[in-house]
C-alpha cells in the first residue's frame, strides 16, 4: 500500500509552497491548500471554489477592437488551516517536527506536528482532514491536541479567516493576485465585480481545556461553502465512510499498476489522485490549468481540458468527461458572441476564460490561437466514438457545426488548398503564422466531423458539402528538399535558437526575452507538429524525421510538452528515450522540475503521464470501430497493468515486458 501514500519523503526538500500545492485536498467543487496549523514559516494558505472569480478591467496602453476587456481572477477564499494555541499564557511559536501523510486510497490527509512554546513547552497536533466526494459542499478536519512534556490549561482559537489582498511584487505573468476584498454579509460573500455569491456554514472552536501528559482533547471541524443558502447537517465519521467508497471505485476504474519502478508508480498515482479531485462536475465548471490546488493562470481554462485531461477521462470516468463537456456547450452563446465580434462566423471559444469570455490580454499568444476550435471538437468526437453517448452527441452537434462554421469563415480557398493564416499553434513560441500545421490538422478534422454528423443527423445539406469539401482541400506545408513537415509556412526560414549561448537559468525563455527576439528564430515552447503526429499518425519514417528535427529545437518550457514526446518516441521504436520522457513527466511535480509547483499542480502534465502510459507504452490507438494496443514497454517497467472503458464494455489491459 506504500504507493498509495504520499509524503513529505517523496518531495524530497521542497519549499513550503510545494508542499501546500502537492497535499491539497479537492473535489471538483472546492479545494483546500495544505497550510500549516501554525505558519511559523512562510505559508500560502487558501481555499478555492471552481468557477469563483472577481473581474477586473484589462488596462491596455494602446488598445484596439476586439481586445480582451476584462480578466477573470479565481478568489482565494478563506484559510481553512491556521489556529492558535496557547499553553498557559504562552503560544506555541517553534516548530520541531513534522509528518504529513496523503492517503490516495482513501482521499484523506493526516498531518503531524510537534511545537513547542519559548520556554520549551512541547505539544503534539494531529489533523485528519478531507474535501468530501459525497457532499462537494464540505471541507472536514478532525483535530487532536496532546501535552507531551506538562500538564496544564490549554486554549485553543480556530476559525476560518477570510484571506485579504496582500499585492504580488513577483514578476510571472503566469500567476496573478488571488485574493480580493470581498463583501460580506451574514454567511454570505459576494466578489463586488463578477456579483458571483457563495453562501457560508462553518465551524468555530474558542476553548480552554485541562490536560495531563497522558490525556488529549479531539474535536472535529466542518466547514461548508455553496451556491446555495442550504446546507445538510452531516456527520464527520459518514463523510469519511463515503469518501473510502467513492475512492475505492475510482481506482478500480482508473488505477494504472506499474512494476520496475516504484517512483514512477507513485508519480502517476499522485497525477491520477490530483485529476480526479479537481474536475468540475456540474456541467458548468471544468477543469482549471492548476487545479483547485494554487492560484497560477488565474484559475483559467484552458485547451489543456481538452487535448491532455478529458481522454483520461472520457476512458475511465466518462460521467466526468461527460460534465466537462457540457461546459463547452454551455458557453456557446459567447464563442458566438466572440466570433460575431471578430467579424466571422460561427462560433470562437476564449483561450482562457471562466465565464466563456476571452481574458488573454495579449492576443497572439491567446486569442490567435484558434486551434481551441478544433480542440474541443476533437474532444466531443472522442468521447463520441468511445462511449457511443449518441443522446449527448445530439444535444451538444451545435458546438461542432458553429466551430467548422468559424473555420469556412475564417480560412479561404487559395490554388494550394484552403488556408488558414494568422494564427498560433501550441508552440506559443512562434506567433500569428500562416498554415500552422497543427491548427490545420485541427480544423480539418473538425470539419469532416462536422459533416460527418451533419449526415447522421440528415440536416444542414449544403453546408455539409462545404464543410467536407474544405476539410479534403486543406494544405499542409511540406519541404521536399528535405522531407519534413513545415510547421508553418515560415518556420523552416528562420535562424535556429543559439543554444549554446543561453544560460540554463535563462529558461524558460519567455521570463528573460521579448516576444520579438522568441518569435524571430526556430525554437519551440513544447510539442506542435508532435502533437499533431501523435494524434493523426503519419508513415513512421515521416514522423521520425519530423521529431529528429523539432525536437532538438524545443525547450519543453511548457509542462504539456514531455509527455507528448515520449508517446511518439514510444511509436517510433524508442523505448529509452519514451522512459525519459515518461520519467519527468510522472514525477514533474514531486520534483518541481518547472519551478514552480507552489502555484499549483501542473494538471495538463498529469494527464499527459497517463497519455504517456496509455497511448505510449501500450499504444493504445482506435482503428476502425476497435480499440489496438502494441507493446512498447521499456527495459525499465516489467509490468502494465490498467483498465480502459470502450463502448459500454471494460478492458482489463496487462502488458509484460516481452
Amino acid at each position: 500500500m506504500k504507493n498509495f501514500i504520499l509524503s513529505l519523503d517523496d518531495l524530497g526538500n521542497q519549499e513550503q509552497g510545494n508542499i501546500e500545492t502537492l497535499f491539497a485536498q479537492a473535489n471538483g467543487f472546492l479545494g483546500v491548500r495544505a497550510s500549516l496549523p501554525i505558519p511559523v514559516r512562510a505559508s500560502n494558505p487558501g481555499s478555492f471554489v471552481n468557477g469563483y472569480y472577481e473581474t477586473h478591467p484589462i488596462i491596455y496602453g494602446e488598445t484596439a477592437y476586439g481586445y480582451a476587456k476584462n480578466h477573470e481572477t479565481i478568489v482565494k477564499l478563506f484559510d481553512f488551516k491556521s489556529m492558535e494555541i496557547k499553553i498557559g499564557e504562552e503560544k506555541l511559536t517553534k516548530l520541531m517536527q513534522q509528518s504529513i501523510e496523503c492517503d490516495l486510497m482513501n482521499g484523506v490527509l493526516h498531518e503531524c506536528y510537534e511545537y513547542t512554546t519559548v520556554s520549551g513547552l512541547q505539544a503534539r497536533l494531529e489533523i485528519e482532514s478531507f474535501a468530501s466526494h459525497a457532499n462537494r459542499s464540505v471541507y472536514a478536519q478532525k483535530i487532536k491536541i496532546s501535552p507531551l512534556n506538562f500538564s496544564g490549561p490549554i486554549e485553543i482559537k480556530k476559525k476560518a479567516k477570510l484571506i485579504q489582498p496582500t499585492g504580488n511584487a513577483e514578476f510571472d505573468p503566469r500567476v496573478r493576485e488571488a485574493s480580493t476584498k470581498l463583501l460580506v454579509n451574514a454567511n454570505q460573500i459576494v466578489t463586488p465585480n463578477s456579483s458571483l455569491s457563495l453562501f457560508t456554514a462553518f465551524d468555530s472552536i474558542d476553548t480552554k481545556v485541562q490536560l495531563d501528559k497522558n490525556e488529549n482533547f479531539e474535536f472535529t471541524q466542518i466547514y461548508q461553502m455553496a451556491r446555495q443558502n442550504h446546507f445538510e447537517t452531516v456527520e464527520y465519521e459518514q463523510l469519511k465512510a463515503e469518501q473510502e467508497v467513492i475512492f475505492a471505485e475510482f481506482w478500480d476504474k482508473s488505477d494504472i499498476q506499474i512494476e520496475g519502478d516504484e517512483e514512477l508508480q507513485k508519480g502517476i498515482r499522485v497525477n491520477l489522485y490530483h485529476l480526479f479531485n479537481s474536475a468540475g462536475r456540474d456541467g458548468k465548471t471544468n477543469f482549471a490549468a492548476k487545479g483547485l490546488t494554487g492560484e497560477g493562470y488565474e484559475g483559467h481554462y484552458f485547451w489543456d481540458t481538452e487535448m491532455y485531461l478529458l481522454p483520461f477521462f472520457i476512458y475511465t470516468q466518462p460521467e466526468i468527461a461527460k460534465e466537462l463537456l457540457s461546459y463547452r456547450l454551455s458557453i456557446l452563446p459567447q464563442a458566438l458572441e466572440r466570433a460575431k465580434e471578430l467579424d466571422f462566423d460561427g462560433a470562437l471559444f476564449a483561450w482562457r476564460t471562466q465565464s466563456g469570455n476571452e481574458t488573454s490580454a495579449y492576443y497572439p499568444a491567446g486569442t490567435a490561437q484558434l486551434h481551441i476550435n478544433g480542440d474541443i471538437a476533437y474532444a466531443f468526437q472522442l468521447y463520441d466514438q468511445v462511449t457511443g453517448d449518441e443522446e449527448f452527441i445530439a444535444k451538444s452537434r451545435e458546438v461542432i457545426y458553429n466551430t467548422a462554421r468559424f473555420w469556412l469563415s475564417y480560412g479561404f480557398m487559395s490554388k494550394r488548398g484552403f488556408e488558414i493564416h494568422e494564427v498560433t499553434g501550441p508552440d506559443e513560441y512562434t506567433a500569428l503564422v500562416n498554415n500552422n500545421y497543427y491548427t490545420n490538422k485541427m480544423a480539418q478534422n473538425n470539419l469532416a466531423y462536422a459533416s460527418e454528423l451533419a449526415e447522421r443527423f440528415s440536416e444542414h445539406l449544403y453546408e455539409r458539402e462545404n464543410w467536407k469539401n474544405a476539410s479534403e482541400a486543406m494544405f499542409f506545408g511540406y519541404d521536399e528538399a528535405r522531407k519534413l513537415t513545415k510547421q508553418d509556412d515560415s518556420f523552416l526560414d528562420k535562424e535556429p535558437w543559439p543554444f549554446n549561448e543561453t544560460p540554463k537559468e535563462n529558461y524558460p525563455l519567455l521570463l528573460h526575452y521579448h516576444p520579438m527576439k522568441i518569435y524571430k528564430h526556430q525554437v519551440l515552447k513544447q510539442a506542435d507538429t508532435i502533437l499533431a503526429h501523435m494524434i493523426y499518425p503519419e508513415p513512421e519514417e515521416q514522423i521520425k524525421r519530423d521529431f529528429d528535427f523539432y525536437e532538438p529545437l524545443t525547450t519543453h518550457d511548457s509542462s504539456l510538452s514531455r509527455a507528448i514526446h515520449g508517446v511518439v518516441a514510444s511509436r517510433l521504436g524508442r523505448p529509452n528515450e519514451a522512459y525519459r520522457f515518461f520519467a519527468d513527466s510522472a514525477t514533474m511535480d514531486l520534483s518541481d522540475m518547472q519551478g514552480n509547483a507552489a502555484h499549483g499542480i501542473h494538471a495538463a502534465n498529469m494527464g499527459g503521464s497517463w497519455l504517456g502510459l496509455v497511448y505510449g507504452f501500450a499504444g493504445l490507438q482506435i482503428e476502425g470501430n476497435e480499440l489496438k494496443f502494441k507493446n512498447h514497454l521499456p527495459e525499465q517497467i516489467t509490468r502494465l497493468s490498467f483498465k480502459v472503458h470502450f463502448q459500454g464494455k471494460s478492458y482489463h489491459v496487462d502488458f509484460k515486458k516481452q
